[in-house]
């Protein structure tokens, strides 16, 4: 599969819906957490644009398909199907401070260098 493959099967509304029902499993365990969590405001935060809907389900599942290498395999050899919810689920926590952090700054259009 190529990469024109595997974004066509990020944007499938069956794999960003898994997606996007896990984020709201995250964003409730990062809502819970110690309020000492390092950059839990920011987390917290975040987590409440999950909540209301503010975040794009493309991008929030390009984002967790490119940082993570075994989900990457996965789409690209079996498709969006195949990933394991606990795979997204490690792959959204992994990723949530970076958006945390990109959204608290308000980050609408970064020129380039």
């Amino acid at each position: 599969m190529s990469t024109t493959d595997v974004v066509a099967e990020i944007r499938n509304p069956d794999f960003n819906q898994r997606v996007g029902l896990l984020s709201f499993k995250v964003a409730q365990n990062v809502a819970s957490e110690d309020p000492a969590t390092p950059n839990h405001a920011n987390r917290v935060q975040y987590s409440n644009r999950i909540f209301v809907g503010s975040e794009s389900a493309v991008l929030l599942t390009s984002h967790v398909v490119s940082s993570n290498p075994t989900i990457y395999s996965t789409v690209e050899s079996e498709g969006g199907a195949a990933v394991p919810d606990s795979d997204i689920e490690f792959a959204l926590a992994s990723i949530w401070d970076a958006r945390a952090n990109a959204f608290a700054l308000n980050v609408s259009f970064i020129p380039p260098m």
